[in-house]
């Protein structure tokens, strides 16, 4: 058996990038993380019909001889994959836009730097001369536009833009896109964004100036990684992170946002979860 999967808390160019690499790879199951973006899963509420997904908890992990892996180059990040990191003889291919050092020895990958990891499946599509349908391109084009800030992001590179003229001429819809991602900006964002306006600390970390903010949280509140992007804009620093607590269940939820080339927003994310941990 060989399965697609990716990591967990899967944005919009996670879950394209799946669906893509199912294109490449028909024979193979399309796994998603149970946790998705609440704007990935109204997405594929919706067209749940359209797509052919599997949750990790539906597969028999002693079955799978072939795992694709993408937009994410560490074991930790993958929902219910634990028992294959020592399997022996296991095919490992890997597509992933983030060169931040990972522990995924893959027998296979394709690592490049462009804005969005689905950039890179959409490389080998239209070499295939693969036709999508109307709602993938859309699927693909909300992924390429999340994770650039529709081309507007540093990272952005000129087969991102290249790439999105693609989806465009396979019939990606605009007016769906600016349904699902027009992030939501409420009270509850606002009065977090306010407090951590209210105590913002700025650092300077291998050159780049940083921005770091710890709050005490009660209760839910969804789109905080809009929050922290706005603290980040705000501040006018090279990036942001958020160390949330909350306060009943006592769980963490570290987020960073970047906007510099070059400074490793991922790796730094995880080293002030398990600093907070002890802290």
């Amino acid at each position: 058996m060989q399965i697609i999967t990716t990591h967990k808390g899967t944005d919009f160019d996670a879950a394209a990038s799946v669906l893509a690499a199912k294109i490449l790879h028909p024979e193979a199951v399309a796994v998603l993380p149970n946790s998705l973006n609440p704007n990935v899963r109204a997405f594929l509420s919706i067209h749940k019909d359209l797509f052919d997904l599997q949750t990790p908890d539906k597969i028999e992990l002693e079955a799978v001889m072939s795992l694709i892996i993408v937009d994410t180059n560490k074991w930790d990040r993958l929902d219910q994959m634990d028992r294959l990191k020592e399997k022996e003889n296991l095919e490992i291919i890997l597509w992933d836009h983030h060169l931040n050092e990972g522990d995924i020895d893959a027998t296979w990958k394709c690592m490049d730097a462009v804005g969005a990891n689905i950039t890179l499946l959409i490389r080998n599509l239209k070499e295939q001369n693969k036709r999508l349908t109307p709602i993938q391109a859309t699927l693909f084009l909300a992924g390429l536009y999340e994770d650039t800030g529709n081309l507007t992001f540093p990272a952005t590179k000129a087969e991102d833009a290249l790439a999105a003229a693609y989806l465009l001429q396979q019939g990606a819809d605009l007016s769906v896109l600016n349904s699902f991602l027009r992030p939501a900006y409420g009270e509850g964002q606002r009065k977090i964004l306010t407090r951590m306006l209210q105590s913002a600390q700025r650092k300077r970390l291998d050159g780049y100036q940083i921005g770091i903010n710890k709050l005490d949280i009660i209760g839910h509140v969804n789109n905080l990684a809009v929050v922290v992007e706005m603290y980040r804009e705000i501040l006018n620093v090279d990036a942001a992170f958020g160390i949330f607590i909350h306060q009943k269940r006592g769980n963490i939820i570290v987020i960073g946002r970047s906007s510099a080339d070059g400074f490793d927003a991922v790796s730094y994310t995880h080293l002030r979860a398990h600093e907070t941990a002890y802290t």
